[in-house]
C-alpha cells in the first residue's frame, strides 16, 4: 500500500466519521429545537464552522497515526513521498468526482429552494453534496489505486 493509499483510506473513515457526526448532531439539534425558529440558519452555520476545523484536525491527526501503525506492522522504511503523473492522473480524477457532486448538489439546492424548501434544507443538500463529493474522490483515488491506473 503505497502513502497516497494509505492517506486516501485515511481520508475515506474521517470523511465517513463526520458525516455520522453530522447527521446525529443535526438530529440532536433538531430534537433540541435549535432549528425552529429565525437562528435556525445561524445555528446550522455556528456548527459547520466548527466541523471544517474537526475534519481537518482529524484527518491530520489520523493520516500520522495511520502511517505510524502501518510502518510498525509492516516494518516498512521510510515511505516515498515522491509524486508522479499517475499520482496525479488519480487526483485530477477524485477532483473531477467533487465537481460532479458538489455542483450536483447546489443544483439540487436550487431546485428545492425553487420549490419551496427552507433555506436550512437548503444548505444541508449543499453541504451534504460536497461531502459526497469528498468521499466519492476518495473512493474514485482509492479504486484507482487498487487498479494501478
Amino acid at each position: 500500500m503505497t502513502y497516497q493509499d494509505r492517506n486516501t483510506v485515511v481520508s475515506i473513515f474521517v470523511n465517513l466519521a463526520v458525516s455520522a457526526f453530522v447527521v446525529f448532531r443535526l438530529l440532536d439539534m433538531n430534537a433540541s429545537g435549535m432549528f425552529d425558529g429565525p437562528d435556525a440558519v445561524n445555528n446550522w452555520a455556528r456548527m459547520v464552522i466548527w466541523l471544517i476545523p474537526l475534519g481537518i484536525v482529524a484527518t491530520i491527526i489520523g493520516t500520522i497515526l495511520f502511517n505510524i501503525g502501518f510502518a510498525i506492522v509492516t516494518r516498512e522504511p521510510k515511505p516515498s513521498f515522491v509524486v508522479d503523473e499517475r499520482d496525479k492522473l488519480f487526483e485530477r480524477r477524485g477532483s473531477l468526482a467533487i465537481i460532479v457532486f458538489a455542483g450536483a448538489g447546489f443544483v439540487s439546492a436550487v431546485l428545492a429552494l425553487a420549490f419551496n424548501a427552507s433555506a436550512l434544507i437548503g444548505f444541508n443538500i449543499i453541504y451534504f453534496g460536497m461531502a459526497f463529493g469528498s468521499f466519492a474522490a476518495d473512493i474514485v483515488k482509492f479504486i484507482s489505486y487498487r487498479r494501478g491506473y
